[in-house]
């Protein structure tokens, strides 16, 4: 019989910051979540984060480091998470000690960030593959929701008479619901520990339309960030540090996303845009 056998990640990289930067262009093979927007060495004060990526699921950071994990990456994965408000954080190496892996797991009880380990492994192919080490707990009633296929969350909203009632929301597309006018997409946004509205803008002239819209919206009467990437133009306007993970708290993210959503939508359905 012969084994597969796997080689250390530094023969294949001369740099971990050209791991990282292969890496940032293959997110979706850590399983994390969706994330698009992706930087390398992203400033976080006077140090830099490997990776910062935003996208369906919030913030993601990402350290990694060739061989065994110590534990000053460990901190620095730490304080970029927190300044950055992560969402996710990430921490990519070859191995990890028995005391990480308990201390990650306590991350997971006591934080709202989704901590993970994961196990980067080259086989003698070039190959990699991705392993969880430590990830959140996986809630089993969340679980037994999800075999229903349809999303509990937005169902009493799709089945209301208001602006955003609709068809049943798959589970698979549970992150959001979209509403379009005057040629802008209004979404409202469930993360797991946040929820939020987003406007989209799209085509060439898609940061003139934004500021033509965002006219309507002054900064003394509303909160909001704009994001960018080559394909679009957003603006957040987030709404509560509440989310998918709040079960508890979801009459109340319900009430207040449908409540700014609709404002917004009727503000630029009024305007003379």
């Amino acid at each position: 019989m012969q084994l597969q056998k796997t080689i250390p990640l530094s023969s294949i990289y001369n740099r971990e910051e050209d791991f990282s930067a292969d890496l940032a262009d293959n997110l979706d093979a850590l399983r994390v979540g969706s994330f698009e927007d992706s930087e390398t060495e992203s400033n976080v004060g006077t140090r830099r984060a490997d990776i910062v990526a935003v996208g369906e699921d919030g913030t993601l950071v990402v350290e990694n480091q060739f061989g065994k994990a110590d534990w000053d990456h460990w901190g620095r994965l730490e304080a970029y998470a927190r300044l950055k408000e992560a969402n996710v954080a990430v921490l990519v190496a070859e191995n990890f000690e028995e005391l990480m892996i308990v201390t990650c797991n306590l991350r997971n009880e006591d934080s709202e960030i989704d901590w993970y380990l994961i196990q980067v492994q080259v086989n003698s192919h070039n190959e990699l593959s991705f392993h969880h080490v430590v990830g959140p707990a996986v809630d089993i009633q969340t679980e037994k929701k999800a075999e229903a296929g349809y999303s509990e969350f937005w169902a009493p909203i799709r089945e209301a008479d208001g602006l955003f009632a609709g068809k049943p929301v798959l589970i698979q597309n549970e992150g959001w619901i979209t509403k379009g006018v005057r040629g802008v997409n209004i979404s409202l946004n469930l993360l797991n520990h946040n929820c939020s509205v987003r406007l989209n803008f799209v085509g060439e002239n898609k940061i003139e339309r934004r500021d033509e819209v965002m006219q309507l919206f002054p900064e003394s009467d509303y909160n909001y960030e704009y994001r960018i990437s080559p394909k679009e133009a957003n603006v957040i306007f987030p709404v509560l540090q509440k989310g998918k993970r709040d079960p508890e708290h979801w009459p109340e993210i319900r009430e207040k996303l449908v409540a700014m959503g609709t404002d917004i939508y009727n503000k630029i359905n009024e305007s003379d845009l």
